[in-house]
């Protein structure tokens, strides 16, 4: 073939396409692999129009890697993040996706939200892939502190670190920062806004008191024993509260499958 290619050059004469077909088959093998390395995969970009404003979303073949709130400062470096990494094509399809996934959530069924695949690609380090994952273990209905978190995954000591984790992280709602508060049990800061944190909280069915802090009838629930408990149970004195989920009432407890305490019986 090599032979009757030189052929064709020497002559000046125009190549066969039957030649150049058998040429393309015989090459093909060995040039997708080294294709497939430096192609970039592809992601689907749009902007959803939400009940708690509009977000732009970007979803991979791999889950949904990034989520903004259009107004957040951060949203153009978050794009050119994605540009960075991703082959980007806009796609209606995922508004209507992710769009429709929030709305059920802002009417109480988190199910989409849980069930959906999440990239965690812009995520820096395994540090943070870790915070973050175990983040999305925290159930609807429930919040934990920066410091239950950090001890959650290991690294009690890490506070900070992960609250800078949780500052950064990409795609909020779907790995729900909302749910992290404060150790003295204000909801603290977000992304989105306290007042969007609050929906998010209170469409979970985690209601807050007055002064948005942890109500008084808030039960603790174990990660390991599944057990829940009344603030003031020896169980919970004993054990550090940062290592417990807290409720804001015993039936969310309950929905998220813990089990009541046998010591302080709660409600």
């Amino acid at each position: 073939m090599e032979r009757k290619l030189e052929n064709y050059f020497e002559d000046g004469a125009d190549i066969p396409d039957e030649l150049i077909e058998q040429l393309l088959r015989k090459a093909r093998p060995r040039l997708a692999p080294a294709l497939d390395r430096i192609r970039r995969p592809l992601a689907r970009v749009a902007v959803i129009e939400s009940s708690i404003g509009r977000l732009l979303a970007a979803q991979s073949l791999r889950g949904l890697v990034a989520l903004r709130f259009m107004e957040s400062d951060d949203t153009a470096e978050m794009l050119t993040e994605v540009k960075q990494r991703f082959d980007v094509v806009e796609d209606d399809a995922v508004a209507a996706e992710i769009g429709g996934e929030i709305e059920r959530l802002m009417q109480g069924d988190t199910d989409p939200i849980s069930a959906r695949a999440v990239d965690l690609s812009l995520v820096e380090s395994d540090f943070q892939r870790r915070a973050l994952a175990r983040l999305r273990r925290v159930p609807a209905g429930s919040v934990i502190s920066y410091q239950g978190l950090a001890a959650a995954i290991g690294m009690p000591s890490a506070q900070r670190a992960v609250g800078n984790t949780v500052a950064s992280n990409p795609v909020p709602i779907y790995v729900p920062c909302h749910r992290v508060i404060r150790s003295d049990g204000s909801l603290g800061n977000y992304g989105g806004g306290p007042e969007r944190k609050l929906k998010l909280l209170r469409a979970e069915g985690f209601g807050v008191d007055l002064q948005r802090r942890v109500p008084p009838d808030a039960v603790y629930g174990h990660w390991a024993s599944r057990i829940f408990c009344r603030p003031t149970c020896s169980a919970v004195r004993r054990t550090e509260r940062r290592r417990w989920l807290i409720f804001a009432n015993p039936e969310r407890a309950r929905q998220c499958g813990m089990r009541a305490c046998k010591l302080c019986h709660p409600a």
